[in-house]
């Protein structure tokens, strides 16, 4: 998640893993339908006789090309042809322009790839600004993924066909751009690409549940549905593109300006405006699918700051607006303003542009698309430059927030580095540290339903338990404990990685827990618990109070783990379901005593944290 740090880059390899069970094959109808309501049957037909054609094929594109060069000029030229016979060239809301970028770089901000390409529509319009490519060598700064309706791939048709294995590679190319414009575009919710031969073309759509492509067609047999298509991607409606036009930005000099994010009031049917105050979310996902979860710092009418956050959910699963209504009040939660339900909506679902696909394909997983307003507080607590006592005082607000949610019948489930914040530099008593992200909350039903194999939050913080029981049949319903746990692991990351220390083996324990297989993870958190932990192996910089308290913590965790191991087993069959509940029942006792460990710390000094980059392990 992009919040402010230094992406790492995506390689192939981990497009070909993103993609992986993601990627289906559309029906041969799909391509034939798509924008036969905004382009009509007589407006391809005008556009059609204005375009040079001969016995049946588009003038000066090669029957047998030998190269993929020679396939530039003619495809080049016959788009442009389309775009202006449509009078999609020009309007009063922006142009648009086919651009060879045969040998150009475009800027590329997640994707580590010399691929870019072959041509693009290029836009310009509310959602469009040049690409921000300030002296970066060998970009080209006029086009770019931030100012472009589409991108179109080039092929020799006798390097292409419908078998699966060849589709799937042609969809995993051109997910390098699907990635850069997804995220250059923040206010992207679906996208159409082509790959194109001397012969025949290939539609392609990304969205937040994969990829589909459909079979390929003769567009020379098929002009009507080859220009139909054209003349969408490169239609003046941004919400045709696949843009949310909800989310308006104002155009200086060809480069993006602050404008409104809007929210639709579900009771009158009236919008509300909030103006940005960046024209860039603080906080967007590199990953292509999954929630693509954007986060916006903006003001109401009034001038009060708040925050925006567009996010894609399961439409089963309950909305985190529901979540967020009912801790209205509770003290340290996130709390909200405004939200807007797209369910139902023809661009606020998935399944409403997406069509029918083999059914030899696993069924994509539709998604709805919903915005929250909330109230805008601190920075994130890996924030550089608080003192000890802050830190501690932000997690010790939000484990008491915890629980007052808990008592809600709330459940967070993704306790995390990402999802607590500091309460602001102004911030009241008792508001020191704020959870937030109740995306993932569930209803409390841990001791009416014991069993769950469900496994929800962010592997940095997992809990052992959680990691080491995914996919086993009697796997323990998440509880408040492996909440508990997972401040745990937000401790150690902030004592191991927020001052610099050569601890080898700190720095191992901190990438196992977030990027090895959840075997390894679980198995390296459950070593480190076992293990005994001695103040003398926390780094220097922290103050013999907080090295007692992570000692404690520790201790308490390791004790807890410990006891629902031996109520669980190896959860390959039914345990003690009783056993669970009178741990249970012992909630206010374990709240109690891990707040009496941070209280012991927290009048500990107040120097600033040693001040020094953070280590690559």
């Amino acid at each position: 998640m992009n919040n402010g740090k230094p992406i790492v880059l995506a390689t192939f390899e981990d497009i070909q893993f993103e993609l992986k069970d993601r990627i289906v094959k559309a029906d041969d109808t799909w391509a034939k339908s798509l924008y036969k309501k905004s382009v009509n049957s007589e407006r391809v037909n005008n556009i059609k006789a204005q375009l040079d054609m001969d016995c049946g094929r588009f003038d000066d594109v090669p029957e047998d090309a030998n190269t993929k060069s020679e396939l530039y000029a003619p495809l080049f030229k016959l788009l442009n042809s389309i775009i202006g016979a449509s009078g999609n060239s020009k309007s009063r809301n922006g142009t648009r322009q086919a651009v060879s970028t045969k040998g150009k770089q475009l800027h590329k901000c997640v994707v580590e790839s010399q691929v870019s390409p072959d041509i693009v529509i290029k836009a310009t319009g509310s959602s469009f600004e040049l690409p921000r490519a300030y002296r970066v060598p060998n970009v080209d700064a006029h086009v770019g993924y931030t100012n472009i309706t589409t991108a179109i791939e080039l092929r020799l048709d006798s390097t292409t066909n419908d078998v699966e294995r060849t589709a799937t590679k042609e969809v995993q190319r051109m997910c390098i751009s699907a990635k850069e414009i997804f995220f250059q575009q923040p206010n992207r919710l679906f996208l159409y690409t082509l790959a194109v031969t001397e012969e025949r073309v290939r539609l392609i759509q990304f969205d937040r549940a994969g990829a589909l492509y459909s079979p390929l067609f003769n567009y020379h047999d098929d002009p009507d549905t080859f220009i139909r298509i054209v003349v969408g991607l490169s239609s003046m409606d941004e919400a045709e593109l696949g843009l949310d036009t909800s989310v308006q930005f104002q155009v200086i000099g060809d480069m993006k300006a602050l404008g409104t994010i809007r929210v639709l009031d579900p009771k009158t049917n009236e919008f509300t405006n909030y103006k940005m105050r960046s024209v860039d979310p603080f906080l967007r996902r590199e990953e292509l699918f999954g929630r693509g979860t954007r986060m916006w710092d903006v003001e109401d009418a009034d001038g009060t700051r708040l925050y925006v956050k567009d996010a894609w959910i399961d439409p089963n699963l309950t909305p985190e607006y529901i979540i967020l209504l009912k801790a209205k009040g509770v003290k340290g939660v996130q709390q909200i303003v405004d939200y807007e339900d797209r369910l139902g909506h023809p661009y606020g679902e998935i399944r409403y542009f997406r069509p029918r696909c083999d059914p030899d394909y696993f069924p994509f997983v539709n998604k709805c698309f919903q915005r929250l307003v909330t109230v805008r507080y601190g920075v994130g607590i890996t924030t550089r430059n608080k003192t000890e006592a802050e830190v501690l005082s932000a997690l010790y607000e939000a484990i008491k927030a915890h629980e007052r949610l808990l008592d809600r019948g709330i459940l967070h489930c993704d306790i995390s580095l990402g999802n607590i914040l500091f309460g602001g530099p102004s911030a009241p008593d008792g508001l020191a540290g704020i959870l937030i992200d109740l995306d993932l909350a569930i209803k409390a039903e841990y001791d009416k339903h014991p069993i769950d194999g469900r496994t929800t939050g962010t592997r940095h913080s997992h809990s052992n338990l959680q990691l080491k029981g995914r996919g086993r049949p009697c796997k323990p319903a998440h509880d408040y404990l492996d909440d508990l746990e997972s401040f745990f692991w937000v401790l150690i990351h902030l004592i191991y990685d927020q001052v610099n220390h050569d601890l080898t083996w700190a720095h191992h324990l901190i990438n196992t827990r977030g990027h090895g297989d959840q075997e390894e993870s679980a198995e390296a958190k459950r070593a480190f618990l076992a293990g005994d932990l001695e103040p003398s192996i926390i780094p220097e910089g922290w103050s013999k109070r907080c090295k007692t308290l992570v000692v404690a913590f520790h201790d308490f965790i390791d004790n807890i783990v410990s006891e629902k191991e031996e109520i669980v087993g190896e959860m390959e069959r039914a345990w003690d379901f009783s056993a669970m509940q009178a741990l249970h029942s012992q909630k206010r006792a374990h709240y109690q005593e891990v707040l009496e460990i941070f209280e012991a710390a927290l009048p500990a000094h107040r120097a600033p944290l040693a001040r020094a980059s953070r280590h690559n392990a």
